[in-house]
């Protein structure tokens, strides 16, 4: 099991999801059970440590800190840029 940090995202929407990648953050989703969801962010370094080996995290459970608690998920789904590969989205979904 991995933990990361992350904060809630205030403000959704393609430009400011832009903005956050332009500031080495990456941005994402927590789905919930019952239509809830918690969209966040992720430091550069925190999505280093998925991406280091990703197959391996598809299937593990990530332990993710937004204000001061803790939540497990799986990844659903990372999106990559179509030309330099690199992560632009990751989604989650809870466990518990």
């Amino acid at each position: 099991m991995i933990t990361i940090y992350a904060t809630k995202k205030n403000k959704n929407g393609t430009n400011n999801s832009r903005k956050l990648r332009n500031k080495n953050n990456l941005p994402g989703i927590i789905y919930g059970n019952k239509n809830t969801s918690i969209p966040i962010k992720l430091d550069e370094k925190q999505y280093y440590l998925i991406t280091r080996k990703k197959n391996i995290f598809l299937k593990k459970i990530i332990k993710i800190l937004i204000d001061d608690k803790l939540i497990e998920t799986k990844i659903k789904e990372i999106q990559y840029h179509p030309c330099t590969s690199k992560i632009i989205h990751i989604d989650f979904i809870k466990i518990k």
